[in-house]
């Protein structure tokens, strides 16, 4: 029962990004960001990690922006298998605490700038019914034609998946003024990632005879039938009748009809027809009730008791230029360029009863590279900002997993009105394209296309302080996938959902 095991794999469903963003990159990184969506071209404290060449029209000082926005998902999936307990399966994706920092000293032509933030991830999801990749092998035991003649009409279990991850980006450089129309940037970010994996499948029962019994016990307990059976029929064997049909052996009068129809009557039990039974000589009946024993067990530790705990972990670093171009007064162009970060995830596992988490061995999981353009024009109190991402989804390593995913985008809009000097108000719209095939979309790891509508304002408390509050809502695009389980030999449909809602708040202050 393979399928159960996939409990361990529930990774990368949700991790990969919480928000803003690719496959894996997080793009939301400041609080300013949940208020208008489009950031490539600011030129505000931010710009340390949207728009760093852009730094350099910062004034003269030291500043500092810091952030935390409060994220909440909900992951819903629909399986038509009719062998399942249920048709829906719902989890909660919470990142109540996802902070970024930013830190710039400007001088005169150059500014350096430093950034902590949580590039991809960030958030922690809860499975507290599982998933249909849980279920469906199990939901199988129910329609099994050996199990419905032993009454089995129902299962159920007990099972929970919890995980969290966390890409911690560190990254720091230096954009230089050329002239009044270009600023340039290079720097570097450092990578750190974690992903936690803690989950159970247990306690899995079905209901032979209208009564309920743990299915392990009752595969050991037809296991320990099957072997009493071979063991009944190995003194026959030792007499010289293992060549023998149990009719030619009565007739021979070399075994009793009492224990024929006991011999005979146990392969009945496990589906082997009487007309079977009557061509089989003694060691073939012993064969097969070692064949069924062995099955037996298997089929035990299949519904035995699963636990995983383990965690997966790896580093890269990515390469950043910008360049900021300011062609006329009001209007500036931002230019960001990030390079591939290489990087192996390790297992590290105290607890894995699957088999699919074994310790030590190591996975692709690469940010790809990315290319990010944002425009900004002021006209009087008005300023419209627009940004186009794009991702090289290809140029990855995700253990062959990148072959289901196209390249990506995101494009959007936003706009902000000073309604008085210390008080601006702001909205957004951002379309991303996650680039993900049908065939990269399973219940464990679903990426679907957005649309984003974010809203929000900054205000001056004082000369160098600024407060900014963001809020934001997510659609998602509806994905399916039809295909066809291991071992269920029926085609299931299945429908990817997500909704996310997000606040933020953020202070920036010129020291």
């Amino acid at each position: 029962m393979k399928t159960i095991c996939l409990l361990s794999l529930v990774v990368l469903f949700s991790f990969g990004t919480l928000l803003g963003g690719g496959v894996v990159s997080n793009t939301n990184q400041s609080a300013a960001f949940m208020r208008t969506l489009n950031r490539n071209a600011s030129l505000d404290v931010d710009a340390a990690y949207y728009n760093p060449a852009g730094l350099t029209k910062l004034c003269d000082g030291i500043y500092v922006d810091i952030a935390n926005q409060s994220i909440w998902q909900t992951k819903t999936i629909n399986n038509d298998l009719v062998s399942l307990n249920k048709d829906e399966f719902v989890g909660d994706v919470a990142a109540p605490v996802f902070p970024t920092a930013h830190l710039v000293w400007k001088k005169s032509r150059l500014a350096v700038a430093a950034s902590v933030m949580p590039i991809g991830g960030g958030g922690s999801a809860d499975y507290t019914k599982g998933l249909p990749s849980f279920e469906m092998e199990v939901s199988g035991l129910k329609v099994a034609p050996a199990l419905i003649a032993q009454g089995v009409n129902a299962y159920k279990l007990d099972v929970n998946f919890k995980g969290s991850s966390i890409y911690l980006g560190a990254q720091g450089g230096a954009a230089f003024k050329v002239n009044e129309m270009i600023s340039v940037f290079g720097g570097v970010r450092y990578i750190m990632a974690n992903n936690t994996y803690e989950g159970y499948l247990k306690n899995i029962q079905i209901n032979p005879g209208g009564n309920w019994i743990k299915a392990n016990t009752f595969f050991t307990n037809l296991a320990s039938l099957a072997s009493g059976g071979a063991d009944s029929v190995q003194k026959i064997i030792t007499a010289g009748g293992g060549s023998y049909t149990l009719a030619q052996l009565r007739a021979a009068q070399m075994i009793s009809p009492t224990d024929s129809a006991t011999i005979a009557g146990g392969l009945v039990q496990f589906g082997v027809s009487e007309n079977q039974i009557a061509l089989m000589n003694v060691s073939s009946i012993q064969a097969t009730y070692t064949g069924i024993s062995n099955d037996m067990t298997r089929r035990a530790n299949d519904v035995a008791d699963k636990k995983v705990d383990a965690k997966r972990a790896g580093y890269g670093i990515a390469g950043i230029i910008g360049v900021n171009l300011t062609p006329m007064k009001g209007l500036n162009i931002g230019l960001r360029y990030e390079t591939i970060a290489k990087m192996e995830m390790e297992n590290e596992t105290k607890k894995d009863d699957t088999g699919l988490f074994p310790d030590g061995v190591k996975y692709g999981s690469d940010m790809p590279s990315q290319l990010a353009v944002g425009i900004g024009y002021t006209m009087g109190k008005l300023r419209v900002m627009s940004d186009i991402n794009y991702y090289d989804n290809g140029s990855a390593d995700w253990d062959s997993a990148e072959v289901n995913f196209d390249n990506g985008f995101e494009a959007g809009v936003g706009v902000e009105y000073a309604l008085t000097k210390s008080l601006k108000v702001s909205g957004g719209y951002l379309y991303s394209k996650q680039g993900a095939k049908e065939a990269a979309q399973s219940d464990m790891d679903f990426n679907l296309d957005t649309n984003t509508l974010g809203a929000g304002l900054i205000y001056t408390v004082k000369p160098g302080i600024d407060v900014n509050f963001g809020v934001l809502n997510t659609f998602y695009k509806e994905a399916s996938k039809k295909f066809i389980p291991e071992n269920i030999p029926v085609s299931v449909n299945e429908k990817y959902n997500q909704s996310t809602i997000g606040f933020a708040f953020g202070l920036q202050v010129k020291l």
